[in-house]
């Protein structure tokens, strides 16, 4: 009975044990956060006295968790842009490997934020202090586990990224890429209670990256997207200057649930707990990439960074239309009513500037009809409703996941329902054809765009009718998968 009394004493001693270290960790995310995210540092603004206070706090604590400055001449990296000097923080954890200890992994996230803006403090607990938490208590795993590792695990505190992610181009700038297996950005990892998922963007760029991604969150119990790749151009993070190179990236999250960019973006609104989990889990996916023996790149780039264009595109569109009847052979013209577009749009790439755009949409139109008793004043309404199938050779030019689009084409279409009210005498000619044009904008997997239709042939047929024709302008929202 007394063994088995000394064995549950020694096992409730060992949970507690876990216990204290697991919350230990979580109280040093905390303080991490509360001290870069307080008053005192005024927001981080890149360059400025307060962030070199920052810098120093993140500097201190890698000395106190032994991770080694990757220059000689210490930790810091300034470097000049503007008449300005900035300075990235830049730290080594050596492998063990007589050959892969020569290789690296980059474990990154930039410390600083807006600054003071129009009297108010932008703390940016969530952009970026919770991920510069996230990567010093990696950073502490990953030194505990040294002995362990085969490649290099270079940590990195970024300046500048909230201005033009200056500091991370400036290191790929400086690196030999060559050795650079992957690189990682940990940017707004803080609210993963209430955005549920953390979602790693790149996950396509990695050879197998997908399946160890998977796999290691699934022995963490943690729910994650590996998303293929980055797919927003508003949302650029620190992996771009390295992506743009072809090293294989990670953009890590929690997504924009969290004020970010706001005044209210302050730590007491930070999941601690989640960044725990977090914390454990990068830190376990780091270590599986840096003893993996044949860790490559999947040849595979994100469109937004350059890489091959989808030669096929699908997706959504909704429209806002405007049309009005007019009356080529008469000194009147009818007026424009509103009216919509929904259905589907379809973009084939026939070269690196050309594409073929089909659209299928249900068009609802209306239009005001002049009425013959007072032809300058005076409308009686028209409906249309018809299936369309618009078809535009589109030139398309930009770079960064960003292209601008001129097309031009034809466009037929079927009336399902249409009359001019209280005029039974005014037959509709079903079918309609006509030009097309358009103009857009496409940042990503959204496209907006301003499009115009000519009817050709008559609206309405019958002895004694006017010749008309329909004239619509739309404005859509598609979102192309």
């Amino acid at each position: 009975m007394n063994a088995q009394k000394h064995l549950i004493i020694a096992f409730l001693l060992f949970v507690s044990c876990v216990a204290r270290a697991q919350s230990t960790q979580q109280e040093r995310l905390s303080q991490h956060v509360y001290t870069l995210a307080s008053d005192s540092l005024r927001g981080r603004g890149a360059g400025s006295a307060d962030a070199a206070k920052a810098a120093s706090y993140i500097v201190n604590q890698f000395e106190e968790i032994g991770v080694e400055p990757y220059y000689k001449e210490g930790f810091y990296q300034p470097f000049e842009r503007s008449g300005n000097t900035y300075k990235n923080i830049v730290g080594v954890i050596h492998g063990n490997d007589p050959v892969l200890k020569d290789e690296y992994i980059i474990i990154g996230a930039h410390y600083d934020h807006l600054g003071v803006r129009n009297g108010q403090v932008y703390n940016g607990a969530d952009d970026n202090a919770s991920g510069t938490a996230t990567v010093i208590e990696m950073a502490r795993i990953l030194k505990g586990h040294q002995n362990q590792l085969k490649r290099s695990v270079i940590v990195v505190a970024f300046d500048a990224e909230e201005i033009g992610l200056l500091g991370s181009y400036y290191l790929s700038e400086q690196l030999d890429l060559s050795k650079i297996k992957l690189m990682m950005s940990v940017d707004m990892v803080g609210w993963l209670h209430k955005g549920k998922t953390l979602r790693l963007q790149g996950a396509a760029t990695i050879k197998d990256g997908k399946k160890v991604l998977e796999a290691e969150a699934k022995k963490m119990n943690l729910d994650i997207q590996a998303i293929n790749f980055e797919t927003s151009v508003l949302g650029a993070t620190d992996t771009q200057g390295f992506a743009k190179k072809n090293v294989p990236t990670l953009y890590v999250t929690t997504g924009l649930k969290s004020p970010y960019h706001k005044p209210e973006d302050d730590a007491n609104l930070i999941d601690y707990q989640g960044m725990d989990r977090i914390t454990n889990y990068l830190a376990d996916v780091t270590e599986c990439f840096a003893n993996q023996p044949d860790l490559q790149s999947s040849g595979k780039i994100a469109e937004i960074h350059g890489g091959k264009k989808k030669v096929f595109e699908i997706g959504p569109t909704v429209a806002l239309a405007s049309s009005r009847i007019a009356f080529p052979n008469a000194a009147f013209n009818g007026k424009n009513r509103y009216g919509f577009d929904a259905g589907i749009t379809t973009q084939t790439r026939l070269g690196k500037h050309f594409a073929l755009e089909i659209k299928a949409l249900y068009e609802y139109l209306n239009a005001k009809y002049p009425d013959e008793n007072d032809l300058y004043s005076a409308y009686i309404p028209y409906h249309q409703e018809s299936v369309l199938a618009p078809v535009n050779l589109v030139f398309k030019a930009g770079e960064a996941g960003v292209d601008f689009s001129v097309g031009l084409g034809g466009f037929y279409g079927y009336i399902l329902k249409a009359n001019v009210k209280d005029m039974p005498e005014l037959v509709i000619n079903r079918n309609q054809f006509g030009i097309d044009w358009n103009i857009g904008l496409q940042m990503g997997k959204f496209k907006i765009s301003g499009e115009w239709r000519y009817q050709l042939n008559p609206l309405f047929v019958g002895d004694g009718v006017p010749k008309a024709n329909l004239r619509t302008g739309t404005f859509n929202v598609s979102y192309l998968f």
